[in-house]
């Protein structure tokens, strides 16, 4: 297969759809580097510990329900600072010491958040947690595209996003295990773990200087990847299933946003925003929704989240493989119906009387959390295939979804618990994800051209 971009061409003759993955797991060792060991820690602390921990802690603290949606909305808004990282990187090229400053901000955002008692310190903490964990995300990514050869970028960032996914499994256990104690105790320890990441991420970084060309290459990266080979990698996700598949938001594909309607890609991403903005608030919530609502203790919860995730890694690369089967429009569309499936179990102990609350609430969260690899794959496959322009600004359009409609479904959220309390949640993810597979209904890509660069 030959993809020519931007002045280069990279050659194999492996067509296979999980060639990435067969790269990697014959030479292992040539695609590991000591600082991914830094953005595994990054993953336990980020995606595991501090999604469950805060919410409880400012819940506990404050007794605020809306706070708490608000906290977290902050979080992710830190998180879009994503561009402003890899822009500042490549101006001043200081990739090492932006690389770090991310892990410093959170290991420090993290060790104060539970010695801060107002609401703005709590506001401020999550914003700089959110951006820190930003930077160092956006130039792990930066490190591979702007230093390696690009014919190995996508086995780089698969094993690298790998790392960050087995932190999320290790996390979500340890999480587990503190909040059987007191949440502060939890984050302080989380900081703790951190700590290593400061050392390991001065350990094996790139040492080819920065040039002019490489400059020129890392700002067209998204054209350069092979979309498809990538997906079937576990990736980092972050709080509400947002996913930033690359180093950072390309906001070139905005300019096209008004020639996409009508369009299969239009109707696709209008479907996937609508997904993602109905579960922001249950992820947002979840260690409290289903502790009062249903019995799940926090330490239970957190558990069945690390089995689902790692049930997932497996699910990352079944489903492309189903994809390439059966066609990625007709997967994810599986998919949704599945993810609605979980939230209607949770939703029927509201309105059932005499349902075992435990056993629904159980199933209905598993259910939920293994959509999301299928999801993911999915999704990254359809926007690439069904866009009308280049699968960079494709991209762009997909991850700025993601972050909208993040944020304004954690913000949400906050109001809608307070008036109506926990079954909004559930209900409110029935109706954007139903509307969401009205709108996505017979999506195709199976003869389809290639996204043109």
């Amino acid at each position: 297969m030959k993809r020519n971009n931007i002045g280069s061409q990279t050659t194999t003759g492996d067509k296979h759809p999980l060639r990435g993955i067969r790269r990697v797991l014959a030479e292992p060792r040539k695609y590991v580097r000591a600082w991914y060991f830094a953005t595994l820690l990054l993953g336990v602390v980020t995606l595991g510990i501090t999604p469950v921990l805060l919410p409880v802690l400012v819940n506990q603290q404050s007794h605020s329900l809306s706070l708490v949606a608000y906290v977290m909305g902050v979080y992710n808004v830190g998180l879009l600072t994503s561009p402003f990282w890899g822009m500042w990187a490549e101006k001043s090229k200081q990739y090492r010491n932006i690389f770090v400053s991310g892990f410093l901000l959170v290991v420090v955002s993290v060790a104060v958040f539970p010695i801060l008692h107002t609401h703005i310190g709590w506001l401020l903490a999550a914003f700089v947690m959110g951006a820190g964990s930003s930077a160092s995300t956006s130039l792990s990514s930066l490190l591979i595209v702007d230093f390696e050869k690009s014919d190995e970028w996508e086995p780089r960032l698969g094993m690298l996003q790998s790392f960050t996914g087995a932190g999320q499994v290790v996390g979500l256990l340890l999480a587990g295990f503190f909040t059987g104690k007191s949440s502060w105790e939890g984050l302080w320890a989380a900081a703790a773990i951190l700590l290593p990441a400061l050392f390991f991420a001065h350990i094996g970084l790139p040492k080819a200087s920065f040039s002019s060309s490489n400059s020129y290459k890392s700002l067209f990266a998204h054209l350069r990847l092979d979309l498809k080979e990538l997906a079937a990698f576990p990736r980092t996700n972050f709080l509400s299933d947002v996913s930033f598949h690359f180093h950072r938001i390309n906001l070139n594909g905005l300019k096209n946003l008004s020639s996409i309607s009508g369009t299969l890609f239009g109707r696709f991403l209008l479907s996937w925003f609508l997904m993602l903005l109905g579960v922001a608030g249950f992820f947002t919530y979840f260690p409290l929704m289903l502790s009062k609502s249903f019995g799940l203790t926090t330490q239970y919860s957190s558990v069945i989240y690390a089995i689902m995730a790692s049930i997932g890694i497996v699910l990352f690369i079944l489903a492309s493989k189903w994809s390439v089967r059966f066609g990625a429009g007709k997967v994810y569309r599986i998919a949704l119906f599945v993810r609605l499936g979980g939230f209607v179990l949770l939703l029927l102990p509201f309105l059932m009387q005499g349902l075992d609350r435990l056993y629904t609430g159980t199933i209905g969260f598993s259910v939920i959390v293994l959509a999301w690899p299928v999801l993911s794959v999915t999704g990254t496959n359809l926007a690439a295939r069904l866009a009308p322009f280049s699968e960079g600004e494709a991209i762009g359009l997909f991850n700025a979804a993601n972050a909208s409609a993040t944020v304004l479904g954690a913000f949400a959220s906050g109001p809608l618990i307070s008036r109506f309390g926990y079954s909004s949640i559930a209900i409110f993810a029935l109706v954007c994800i139903a509307l969401s597979i009205l709108i996505g209904w017979g999506l195709k890509t199976q003869h389809l051209p290639s996204a043109k660069t």
